[in-house]
């Protein structure tokens, strides 16, 4: 009698474990019916932090599709794809429920184009060198000029002593003062002169104290400005600079 008992409580026991094995294969089911379903495909890609490459850019090198399940993106690939472009600095990619990726950008930022053997091309402070150019159509930074590169490529990094001067002067400038040059002459390696998009003539000199002269490049430009002056040079190889005012 006891060993009927006990066989009827065991068929229970393991018509009870099916029916939560059923029950949790369902759930499963439902769950994984639910993560491919269209609720989680993206809807809006969000890109931040980007100043010179185009959101465009953006998404064609991260590589995300108009139309992919938001599980399905591997958000390590698509950073890791975006640090391939040297443009890139940093970055970070999100899921952002339900429907948006969210990708933020540390760009490097350009310091100036360089002729080279083939056209211009664009270097950041470190002297590497992030695109090139058949034609300037578009300045948004200074151009270096007295000097030429040779046969150099995305991704090299230039070595010209004078030429590493220059960033080292610009790399110290303020982005909002770096826009304000349209130019930076190697005249010598004694003598660099800077011109601003206002005809200013900047005698920027020898290679000494360049963070000091970058600093003051900033202050005078940013008095001119507020004082509404006229003037045809600035002079930094002095301790106290000399601001020479436009004759009229």
């Amino acid at each position: 009698m006891q060993t009927a008992e006990r066989l009827k409580a065991d068929r229970k026991r393991r018509a009870s474990r099916f029916a939560l094995c059923l029950a949790a294969l369902a759930v499963l089911i439902a769950f994984f019916l639910f993560i491919n379903s269209s609720y989680f495909t993206v809807g809006t890609v969000v890109v931040s932090g980007n100043k010179y490459i185009a959101v465009e850019d953006v998404l064609r090198v991260a590589g995300v599709p108009e139309q992919v399940n938001i599980f399905r993106l591997k958000t390590p690939e698509i950073r890791d794809r975006l640090l391939n472009d040297l443009r890139v600095a940093e970055v970070q990619v999100e899921r952002e429920f339900p429907a948006t990726i969210g990708i933020h950008i540390q760009e490097r930022q350009p310091l100036a184009f360089v002729a080279n053997q083939y056209g211009f091309v664009e270097i950041d402070r470190q002297g590497i060198v992030m695109a090139a150019f058949k034609n300037l159509k578009q300045v948004k930074v200074p151009v270096i000029t007295g000097v030429r590169l040779g046969n150099v490529y995305v991704g090299d990094q230039v070595n010209n002593p004078g030429l590493l001067n220059v960033l080292t002067y610009l790399a110290a400038l303020d982005e909002e003062v770096l826009n304000q040059l349209s130019e930076v002459n190697i005249k010598s390696a004694d003598e660099l002169v800077a011109y601003t998009t206002g005809s200013i003539y900047i005698r920027v000199g020898d290679n000494q104290r360049l963070m000091e002269k970058a600093k003051l490049t900033g202050e005078i430009l940013q008095e001119i400005s507020a004082k509404k002056m006229v003037v045809e040079y600035i002079d930094l190889n002095y301790t106290s600079p000399i601001i020479k005012i436009r004759d009229k």
